[in-house]
């Protein structure tokens, strides 16, 4: 089995919140993994060495400058009563509502959903998190929200 039932998962209160608002429909696409499987996926998409954001290697591809086109403020439209992902995110990101989305905090922590899911309850995602990657699978595009505030928008590619 690669993922546990969310109300398994340490942080599952966060996506039953009555301000999140989040679906019981959406909810069903929110699947986190077990450490195994969050593991491999780490190891694979984002690094052999490091275990989490914080503790990148220099050959890491989120180490690379050149990876990352540029940033944006995120903390506003966190605040505000906008449900939808920032406009400017979404852009970068232009995925099918069905692709597969990762979510990243750590090698041990990583929840596995659709974009479509993302874009309605991005906060959610955000809530309890330092830090937090955005990937999809098979796509170049990335969301790295490094602070309270920033994220760098870039590419795997």
């Amino acid at each position: 089995m690669n993922y546990i039932d969310l109300q398994d998962y340490p942080l599952h209160w966060v996506y039953q919140r009555a301000d999140m608002a989040i679906s019981e429909a959406d909810q069903a696409t929110i699947k986190p993994m077990t450490t195994n499987f969050a593991n491999q996926v780490w190891q694979r998409d984002i690094s052999r060495e490091a275990v989490d954001l914080e503790r990148l290697e220099a050959s890491d591809w989120l180490s690379d400058s050149k990876r990352w086109s540029g940033q944006a403020n995120w903390e506003l439209a966190f605040d505000s009563d906008e449900q939808q992902l920032p406009t400017a995110l979404a852009e970068h990101l232009n995925w099918d509502p069905q692709t597969v989305v990762y979510v990243c905090y750590d090698a041990e922590h990583i929840i596995e959903t659709r974009y479509g899911t993302l874009l309605r309850n991005w906060k959610a995602f955000l809530f309890a998190a330092e830090q937090a990657l955005i990937i999809g699978r098979r796509r170049n595009e990335a969301l790295w929200f490094i602070d309270d505030s920033q994220v760098k928008l870039g590419s795997r590619s």
